[in-house]
């Protein structure tokens, strides 16, 4: 199964496409899809974006693939780099004439807006990798092509996989998936070891496990769940100065006077998560996503806040279990944790506390339920059914090669060096 990414990521990545300044012979085309020649630099595009591709899985066992001879020394699914690059760039061109034929039989049309959209990234490539185009002899034209590509593709996938289309979710339906699959929480991760990295027992246990529970009665003794986010706040910044304390005492007792670090860490970003840096309400919040045996970890793209401000993401390895806080705690947060309640979760090195707020509340277009999230979701659910549908088209093409060109832009022929 394809899985055709959008081509503004792929050109960010290879910062490569065009058409040859200067032909020679038959190579100013790369194959005949479907009775249409591709020009070679759509061709040379879309293999250097397939060299990429290869370098993702060739680097999964550790190799350097910064050295550009690991990969082409590196066999991919039974056969040669070069053969299953040429042929992953193969398979870009079918789906790029497959979009362009949809794209015109549903009759879309670009906007004004896009086309100078595309303008301004084209002039600003040509601009900034003037060297890097001119050495893989590519131009203006394919350059225009495979930019106008990503736009028509998604316009072709909303067609048929967006908001009320033949095969997609009602805008209501994606937004009780996500709330099904995604919880706005605050929590602060007490260690239950010492500084020395050592597990509590005991009275020193029992002291921590109450500091958590003394914690979540101060956060639900608060009148409504608006206070109860502000005091989570306070709790959080009461608990780091409660660490620095322990981590002083620490370094005074070893007779140094620097500080010691602690396991001890107040809220911290781990696994795939949003941290927003807002002040109230989004102060200290982060989106969790629901981790199941078949649903791993999802990649969440970086956003712009209410404020303006970044938040960050971190992501996890593909096809890995990422529970986030842990598995126990992520578990609760989605089955069994109460709405605007303050609650405590104890593990075996760590003690939770746990804030679940109400996620509708931040759903809105100013924040998480922006053009961004809302693409991104449509993305997780319909992807590769995309790119099955796809294939029924691809799968009916007569595919010629240019043996020529093939050879000539065979991809370790080509510059391979992209300079940011």
């Amino acid at each position: 199964m394809k899985s055709l990414k959008k081509c503004t990521g792929l050109i960010t990545s290879a910062v490569l496409a065009g058409s040859m300044l200067a032909s020679c012979g038959n190579t100013r085309y790369g194959l005949v899809v479907d009775n249409e020649e591709i020009k070679a630099g759509v061709f040379i595009f879309y293999t250097i974006t397939s060299y990429y591709d290869a370098t993702q899985i060739v680097a999964q066992n550790g190799t350097d693939v910064t050295n550009v001879k690991n990969v082409e020394n590196a066999v991919i699914d039974g056969i040669s780099s070069t053969e299953w690059i040429q042929n992953k760039a193969t398979e870009y061109c079918e789906d790029f004439v497959a979009v362009n034929k949809k794209f015109d039989e549903i009759g879309a049309q670009l906007t004004v807006e896009e086309i100078d959209e595309i303008e301004a990234t084209k002039a600003y490539f040509i601009e900034t990798n003037a060297d890097l185009l001119k050495n893989n002899g590519v131009g203006e034209e394919s350059l225009q092509q495979v930019i106008e590509y990503d736009y028509k593709w998604k316009y072709v996938f909303d067609h048929y996989y967006g908001f009320e289309s033949e095969n997609g979710m009602s805008e209501d339906e994606l937004k009780d998936y996500y709330e099904e699959n995604n919880a706005r929480v605050k929590y602060l991760e007490i260690s239950l070891k010492d500084t020395e990295g050592n597990l509590l027992k005991g009275t020193e246990k029992s002291e921590v496990i109450k500091m958590a529970n003394d914690y979540a009665k101060r956060i639900n003794e608060k009148s409504s769940v608006m206070n109860k986010l502000y005091e989570m706040n306070e709790v959080i910044d009461d608990y780091n100065e409660y660490v620095e304390e322990k981590k002083a005492e620490a370094a005074a007792a070893k007779g140094s006077t620097t500080a010691v670090t602690t396991t001890t860490t107040a809220v911290t970003q781990s696994g795939n998560i949003t941290t927003t840096t807002t002040t109230y309400p989004y102060k200290n919040e982060v989106i969790v996503n629901r981790v199941t045996e078949t649903t791993p970890a999802v990649t969440e793209k970086a956003e712009q806040n209410p404020a303006g401000e970044a938040q960050t993401t971190t992501t996890a390895p593909a096809n890995t279990m990422n529970y986030f806080p842990s598995k126990k705690t992520n578990e609760h947060i989605f089955t069994n944790a109460k709405m605007g309640v303050a609650e405590v979760i104890e593990e075996a090195e760590y003690v939770y506390v746990i804030l679940k707020a109400d996620i509708r509340e931040r759903m809105t277009a100013e924040d998480l339920w922006n053009e961004s999230k809302i693409e991104s979701l449509q993305l997780e659910n319909y992807e590769d059914d995309f790119a099955d549908f796809l294939d029924t088209i691809t799968n009916q093409y007569e595919v010629k090669k240019n043996k020529s060109s093939y050879k000539r832009y065979s991809p370790f022929k080509l510059d391979l060096e992209v300079k940011n």
